[in-house]
């Protein structure tokens, strides 16, 4: 079941390098809350590295960086964070990485009592109640999908409506997500690159340079222009 997002302060995005704008509205949303308590989990590379390279950027914006491994006493550094930012990768492996280490109830702990919570890509989809509207391939053969439910929609990152490197006839991003409410019924939103949903005191709001796409059961998608509320 979904958290009630009245009380929740979330920040999702679909991920790759942060511009002006996105590093701006970070900014604005985070900067209060140092140090922010990274989670590399969904890197199925260089863990370390990609800590470094997120933590050079939240040192540009004055705030301090703490590294969360999942498999490296997690919940000391847990205690000491002041917001909690999932990095973005491969969204099974997140999850599954997760579940081993039991981080996922503290986590929706510390965001349900106020802790602001930051998703790239797979961490993105991670806030839903399930991940089944991610673009992964589930490479560790994951059969739990249930995720942190901080919000009641699902969310598809690197959203495109179109795309002209897919093969003729291919299913469109639309197609996965028509077929994904043939047998789930809540709400999916399709973030494109550039875009950023804000949650904050129960409002859901566009933000970035790009748009984001309401896919509702039994309606027809709707696109949110940036600086305008997500109809939920």
């Amino acid at each position: 079941m979904a958290q009630a997002i009245n009380s929740l302060k979330v920040f999702l995005h679909s991920g790759g390098p942060l511009g002006e704008i996105a590093r701006k509205e970070l900014a604005k949303f985070a900067q209060d809350h140092s140090p922010v308590g990274f989670v590399s989990a969904a890197n199925l590379g260089d863990e370390k590295a990609y800590f470094r390279r997120i933590q050079g950027v939240l040192n540009e914006l004055r705030m301090e960086a703490l590294h969360i491994q999942w498999n490296r006493n997690p919940f000391k550094d847990l205690s000491k964070a002041r917001s909690i930012y999932v990095g973005g990768g491969n969204t099974y492996a997140l999850l599954m990485r997760l579940q081993k280490a039991r981080l996922l109830a503290p986590i929706r702990r510390l965001v349900q009592r106020g802790i602001p919570y930051i998703g790239s890509s797979a961490g993105s989809n991670l806030a839903g109640p399930t991940i089944l509207t991610t673009n992964d391939w589930n490479v560790v053969g994951l059969s739990q999908f249930k995720a942190l439910g901080l919000v009641s929609f699902n969310i598809n990152p690197h959203y495109k409506e179109t795309d002209p490197a897919m093969a003729p006839f291919s299913e469109t991003r639309d197609d996965r997500i028509r077929e994904y409410h043939v047998v789930n019924q809540n709400p999916v939103v399709g973030i494109e690159e550039g875009a950023m949903l804000i949650i904050e005191n129960g409002i859901v709001m566009v933000r970035g340079s790009s748009r984001a796409k309401l896919f509702c059961p039994g309606k027809n998608p709707v696109w949110i222009l940036p600086g305008e509320k997500v109809p939920l």
